[in-house]
């Protein structure tokens, strides 16, 4: 077993939690206004704990969305592929650890793409209607699981390189 196979899978799993965490929860966007509390997120917006799911979305939301479950795709893809290196299922045609820097990668890009629509967007759009409205703690999730893919993505090719020596 390489070295710096396991902190490698650590840091997939853990990157691939903090992405769930923020694509799945409704804090995204958080306010206070008239003695209201709410909160949105990608699928739903909620009003003193009563939630509701739009039928139609904003476009730069669909892309968020999309951007996202792209990038979740592609760290299931790396996390699928160091766990298989870790129990001893050997790929032939292709180096499983190549495959899972080039899948916390694509994670990475495809996320940051997701948050920086969203967040000039919101710059944009949300800002004028509603002046005392934050980022929630899922966007910061999400933000948070950019640096690990790509942090996954470069120890990877670290134990690679160690494993071609």
């Amino acid at each position: 077993m390489l070295p710096l196979q396991i902190p490698s899978t650590v840091l997939a799993l853990l990157s691939l939690l903090l992405l769930v965490a923020a694509l799945s929860s409704e804090h995204w966007l958080e306010a206070r206004r008239d003695g209201v509390f709410v909160h949105s997120g990608l699928w739903k917006i909620c009003a003193n704990s009563v939630c509701a799911m739009p039928l139609k979305l904003p476009d730069y939301i669909e892309a968020t969305k999309t951007f996202l479950i792209l990038g979740l795709l592609a760290g299931l893809l790396s996390a699928f592929s160091l766990l298989a290196l870790l129990s001893g299922s050997g790929l032939d045609t292709v180096s499983p650890l190549v495959v899972s820097a080039v899948g916390s990668f694509s994670a990475g890009f495809c996320v940051l793409i997701a948050l920086t629509v969203f967040t000039s967007e919101f710059a944009e759009v949300i800002k004028v209607t509603w002046p005392h409205i934050s980022f929630g703690w899922s966007w910061g999730l999400g933000w948070a699981s950019i640096p690990l893919f790509l942090l996954t993505g470069g120890v990877t090719l670290l134990a690679q390189e160690s494993n071609s020596i």
